[in-house]
């Protein structure tokens, strides 16, 4: 008898997270007898399988009376443990903007929807601080302990123009400006905001900060900035320098006198006799008769989406639905790296190469004094002429250090223009003078839907076959 309950014995199984336990009868085979189990027996069959906590004592009883054959039965649950949450900043205005105008259904891009920067006043909220709450301890069907993973509070926000309450909870701002997190660090900084237009009445601007014209900009007017520039109204004959990102919001009609640099990227409706230098990227409608340089890409969005005479270049490649027009306008446009800027490259590494020499003839003359001094038992530490070689050494280090940077930064721009492309989505026209790095071609034909690129024989057209066009 004790042969056939062991061979009938339910089966006991554990979920592999511990925190279900089932019981499964095996199915009869019609020839023996199928002994009942009472519920002594299977809680004695649990408890040899460890199964001590969470039994359903009402399950267990109802297989005793009616026992389920061929199917897992759960007979005990653990109690699960609780998570936590770690704690969190919830902050109060938006840290992710994107740059590129909206298209309206007509295909048209609307550059005023784009939302440039985030701006508080004195005294808004900015942060909440959200503490850890932990997390509640678990038991598995066996008795065992299930701890929650622990969770941690973060520090207390770090950065300038704002406070915190006493309790780290809250944080708001200390002045009016402008806010952003970079780092993980959140910074409030003064906005230079000009209601109108800037002209002769207002005068030039020159800011260690962000700069927003709610109006125009003209008459000969020089913005020059530290941070970002917003200009929402139309630019004519002035002069605008934006250390980070520039924002033309109306447009460029530069009448051959305006002048643009910029070490971010710039957003602009069009660009029109204007001369601009980028160090970043370019988004815009249309450029139009126009010197520009650009040291990233350029991306013309919208139905125009076109380069139309002028001198257009940028290292890292360029997107258009035209270049040049019917009319045959001469249009030059120009990717990728240049044998003017390889020679730059290589005239600055020459430079700090014979800078650091003279550095190092001028350390050996600083330790032959030295040496001198300590031969003959003379301090010539207060020599004038140990004094000027140790200026002219700290001087030439620095210019070093800072040229080393530039070096470097240049590097980076020649490499980022390895493989660079012109997709043209519509046509090139005839008239158009094309260059690929020091490879040039002079277009007699017009072409459409091509990407041009460089090859061993020269400028290489191929037509774009998959890529729907731009509009």
């Amino acid at each position: 008898m004790a042969e056939a309950v062991s061979a009938f014995a339910p089966k006991v199984q554990v979920s592999s997270n511990g925190l279900e336990a089932t019981l499964t009868f095996k199915i009869p085979d019609g020839k023996n007898d199928v002994p009942k189990f009472t519920v002594q027996q299977l809680l004695g069959f649990l408890s040899n399988a460890n199964v001590t906590f969470g039994i359903d004592q009402e399950a267990v009883a109802r297989l005793a009376e009616s026992p389920v054959y061929g199917r897992p039965i759960v007979v005990a649950e653990g109690t699960a443990q609780v998570q936590g949450t770690p704690g969190y900043f919830e902050y109060c205005f938006e840290t992710q903007f994107n740059h590129k105008p909206t298209i309206r259904p007509d295909g048209t891009a609307d550059y005023m929807s784009i939302k440039t920067i985030e701006t508080v006043k004195e005294g808004d909220v900015i942060a909440i601080y959200h503490p850890a709450v932990q997390g509640a301890r678990g038991m598995s069907v066996r008795g065992q302990v299930l701890e929650p993973k622990p969770v941690r509070d973060l520090p207390p926000l770090i950065g300038r123009g704002f406070e915190r309450s006493n309790d780290n909870l809250t944080y708001t701002a200390k002045l009016d400006g402008k806010i952003e997190v970079n780092q993980g660090k959140i910074n409030v900084s003064p906005v230079h905001e000009v209601s109108g237009d800037v002209g002769i009445e207002t005068g030039n601007i020159k800011f260690n900060g962000d700069v927003i014209v709610h109006g125009g900009v003209h008459d000969g007017a020089i913005i020059d900035a530290a941070g970002n520039v917003i200009i929402h109204g139309l630019i004519e004959d002035c002069d605008i320098r934006a250390g980070k990102d520039l924002f033309l919001l109306s447009g460029v009609k530069g009448n051959e006198k305006t002048v643009i640099s910029c070490k971010g990227d710039i957003t602009a409706q069009f660009v029109e006799y204007a001369v601009i230098t980028c160090a970043g990227n370019i988004s815009a409608d249309y450029f139009f008769k126009s010197k520009i340089s650009c040291e990233g890409r350029i991306e013309l969005t919208g139905n125009n989406a076109s380069i139309i005479g002028g001198f257009v270049s940028a290292v890292q490649g360029i997107e258009a639905n035209d270049i040049g027009n019917s009319f045959g306008t001469i249009t030059n446009v120009a990717v990728g790296v240049d044998d003017e800027r390889l020679a730059e490259f290589d005239i600055l590494a020459k430079k700090i190469e014979a800078i650091s020499s003279n550095v190092a003839k001028i350390k050996k003359g600083i330790e032959e004094f030295d040496r001198l001094g300590e031969q003959r038992g003379i301090n010539f530490k207060e020599d004038p002429r140990r004094m000027q070689l140790l200026r002219v050494r700290i001087r030439d280090e620095a210019i070093v250090q800072e040229e080393k940077k530039r070096l470097a930064q240049m590097k980076e721009v020649i490499v980022s223009g390895k493989d660079a492309t012109i997709k043209v989505f519509r046509r090139v026209y005839a008239g158009s003078n094309i260059t690929v790095d020091n490879h040039h071609v002079s277009i007699n034909d017009n072409h459409e839907r091509v990407e041009i690129s460089k090859s061993e024989e020269g400028v290489r057209l191929t037509r774009l076959v998959e890529q729907a066009a731009s509009n």
